[in-house]
């Protein structure tokens, strides 16, 4: 699975600390960390709550993460402007988190899709707002997917974000975000799955349970990424050991050598 470290999010009490006095060092530490833990990507959210700099942020943002480490970036948010300037700071070829068929941001994302060299997530949501089953998602997914193929992207570019919501809410939308993906990943083979995974555990205690039950059933459904935290203990251990049993490790040579390299430990 490729993992996109979650943890630079200025919606987080202490990065949005961190990004109000610009505190390189506590960013780059973040940063660093995740990469350490295994992530792939870095997911980069400039959006501190009451401000009215995203944009300014998210550029800061990324110009530290970029000199801490090379490891791509996940450029993260729901306003057009800002976006752009992510994109314009974030090298070599990031993602776009997210488009959806709001719309609104549909509206700002499409130009911003075709004109750049990236991939983009694509996030199950519309102006009707949440999707409630599998078949909203699937109808949602359809209509963003020609949008961005029409946008000049090849679906290998796009990473479908299913929705993970609160099972504090409802707890059935576990089986039915499960399903989603299974029908997703069956419809569409070549595509990328993704999603936040601790949006599902929101209003729980003891979230990291939660997340990490949820995260090994959503890697056998079939989500090849994952917006995660990869830092906790043992987080890492259960990806590759999830990868193994969703049959998404050739002869299980990656948890083979993970053991071998005391990643496993």
């Amino acid at each position: 699975m490729i993992v996109i470290g979650e943890k630079i999010n200025a919606t987080r009490g202490s990065i949005a600390r961190a990004v109000e006095a610009r505190d390189a060092r506590a960013i780059e530490a973040a940063a660093l960390e995740q990469v350490a833990a295994g992530a792939d990507y870095l997911d980069v959210n400039g959006a501190v709550p009451g401000s009215t700099s995203e944009s300014e942020n998210l550029a800061w943002l990324i110009d530290v993460v970029r000199a801490a480490t090379e490891v791509p970036i996940c450029v993260d948010s729901a306003d057009g402007l800002a976006m752009r300037a992510g994109l314009v700071k974030a090298g070599k070829k990031p993602i776009l988190n997210s488009i959806s068929l709001e719309s609104a941001r549909l509206e700002s994302m499409t130009p911003l899709v075709a004109e750049n060299d990236c991939m983009v997530v694509a996030l199950l949501m519309s102006d009707k707002g949440t999707p409630v089953g599998v078949d909203d998602r699937l109808s949602i997914a359809d209509e963003l997917i020609k949008t961005i193929t029409a946008s000049g992207k090849n679906v290998t570019d796009i990473i479908i974000d299913p929705c993970f919501m609160p099972l504090s809410v409802d707890v059935g939308s576990g089986c039915i975000l499960m399903d989603s993906i299974a029908a997703i990943r069956a419809n569409w083979p070549e595509i990328h799955i993704a999603g936040g995974v601790s949006n599902a555990s929101f209003g729980l205690p003891k979230r990291r349970h939660v997340n990490m039950a949820l995260l090994v059933s959503a890697i056998v459904a079939g989500m090849d990424y994952g917006i995660i935290d990869p830092c906790p203990e043992g987080t890492m251990q259960l990806v590759r050991a999830a990868e193994v049993v969703a049959g998404r490790d050739e002869l299980c040579m990656n948890y083979i050598s993970a053991a071998r390299e005391g990643k496993l430990d």
